[in-house]
């Protein structure tokens, strides 16, 4: 009886056992976690740079200075290529005769803007000292050597080209001096206004007259006083000026005071320059 039992209950089992088996749905599939993207940040490029020479103040440069190979220096820095930069000095030549517009600290970088070139309006304003003059002064061909030789900045001496002669008439016996001599063994030399710096030398122009002429004779630009410049108008009027790169390594204040010490081998004399008005400051020699 019992293994009648048995057999009914494993019966119902695998009854029950194909029931499930064909009844089962096919399991879900499992659908993987969606693949998270990262995005890349955008790489940052470094900014391209350059190496380039600079000009650097050497010591304090006070406004107002002319300047020279003394007053600066060039060193490397590196700085970004295609950047807003200010613009420096990078030319190893071609400041020197600039005029420094403002204070300039030592060690400094050198910028265009804190200097002012020859023949600029700056310039003229900021080299003259107060009370002084511009003044100019042709140059005739044969003293085309001056702008050759000399810059900005430089000082020359300014020299009265003259002789002593005698004129005789009727019962007369005169002595005069003249510029230049007549007689080459008479001319002399004498320095009238000494140590004085060039502002900028004007080339003039290329164009020429119908006579072949050019229009307008180089000059170089003088600072003066006006006691200087009362002197050497009246000289001009009748006598022979020439100019000279000057025997003093500074700017004279007073360049109307003589050079004793190398007019003692000169022929002295008590004559005036001219007749008329007397000129002091020429009597001497």
């Amino acid at each position: 009886m019992k293994d009648k039992k048995l057999i009914v209950l494993y019966l119902i089992m695998i009854v029950v056992g194909l029931a499930l088996l064909f009844t089962k749905s096919d399991p879900q599939p499992v659908q993987p976690p969606p693949e998270r993207i990262v995005e890349e940040e955008p790489k940052k490029e470094e900014p391209k740079t350059e190496i380039i020479n600079v000009a650097v103040a050497k010591h304090d440069i006070n406004k107002k200075t002319i300047l020279t190979k003394d007053d600066y220096y060039f060193k490397s820095i590196e700085v970004a290529i295609n950047k807003e930069r200010p613009k420096f000095i990078t030319e190893t030549t071609g400041i020197d005769s600039y005029v420094v517009k403002n204070h300039i600290a030592k060690d400094t970088v050198i910028e265009e803007s804190h200097i002012a070139s020859p023949n600029s309006e700056d310039y003229i304003l900021l080299a003259l000292k107060e009370g002084n003059y511009m003044f100019p002064f042709n140059i005739d061909p044969i003293d085309s050597y001056l702008i050759r030789n000399l810059k900005s900045g430089d000082l020359i001496d300014l020299y009265v080209f003259y002789g002593d002669e005698t004129e005789k008439g009727a019962n007369i016996r005169e002595d005069k001096l003249v510029s230049p001599s007549h007689d080459f063994v008479k001319n002399r030399l004498k320095p009238i206004i000494v140590g004085k710096k060039v502002l900028y030398f004007d080339f003039g122009e290329d164009e020429l007259d119908k006579n072949y002429n050019k229009n307008k004779a180089a000059q170089v630009q003088l600072e003066l006083s006006n006691r200087e410049i009362k002197l050497l108008r009246t000289l001009m009027t009748n006598s022979t000026i020439i100019m000279y790169p000057s025997t003093f390594k500074k700017n004279v204040e007073d360049g109307l005071r003589l050079l004793s010490d190398k007019e003692k081998n000169w022929p002295l004399s008590e004559k005036d320059i001219f007749s008329g008005t007397r000129i002091n400051l020429l009597k001497g020699n």
